[in-house]
């Protein structure tokens, strides 16, 4: 059986410290413009993303960033 890709948004804001899971871009792009953090989670190559502004996605393998395991 294929693993199904799928791509998770974390959206972070770090004032209020919320930290929230979709799966929709739309929403991500929202609370990016807003000022949030936001991951791509891609889970079929365990790869981690930050939105940047200058191309909205600066790839970070996600294993060897330890800064974005979470804290």
């Amino acid at each position: 059986m294929e693993t199904q890709n799928y791509i998770e948004y974390e959206l972070v804001d770090s004032v209020s410290d919320r930290n929230i899971m979709t799966d929709s871009r739309e929403e991500a792009i929202h609370a990016f413009e807003k000022g949030w953090t936001v991951y791509e989670h891609h889970n079929t190559i365990n790869q981690h993303s930050k939105f940047t502004q200058s191309n909205l996605t600066v790839t970070m393998m996600w294993n060897d960033n330890p800064e974005f395991q979470g804290s």
